[in-house]
């Protein structure tokens, strides 16, 4: 499992404080880029090479909203690999708790490998390689 640590920043929040929810989506992403990054071939590795992870597919399911400033963890993790696609999972929580993480977001995101011009293409062996590592256990 890949961990980033972060504070919502003043713009992620509305006007109640609390992070809007279409930010997770952002905060998903930042948690596959450093997953990815982790692995030692960043996305932009992938772009440098004619080739997009899009995704295809989006679910989040909101428990309890993040705030302002707020110690937040987003908790990566391949759920599984395809030929030329793939799925990450993800669990948002809240380290602001000294008794330990609250459970804020849960969610996934389904990818899909394309070309410049949006033809499905096999996932390079690079990129599988070197996201086995984050596979869930059981996969």
């Amino acid at each position: 499992m890949h961990r980033l640590e972060l504070r919502p920043l003043f713009g992620d929040v509305d006007v109640m404080n609390i992070v809007y929810y279409g930010n997770y989506l952002k905060f998903f992403e930042q948690g596959r880029a450093e997953l990815m990054r982790e692995t030692g071939r960043p996305y932009a590795e992938l772009a440098d090479n004619g080739l997009h992870l899009p995704v295809t597919e989006a679910y989040l399911r909101y428990r309890k909203g993040a705030r302002y400033d707020e110690l937040i963890e987003v908790q990566t993790t391949v759920a599984w690999i395809k030929k030329a696609s793939l799925r990450f999972d993800y669990k948002i929580v809240s380290n602001s708790n000294p008794s330990g993480g609250i459970e804020l977001v849960t969610g996934y995101t389904t990818h899909a490998c394309v070309d410049l011009d949006g033809k499905v293409k096999p996932l390079p062996a690079w990129v599988v390689e070197g996201l086995r590592q984050h596979l869930e256990p059981g996969t």
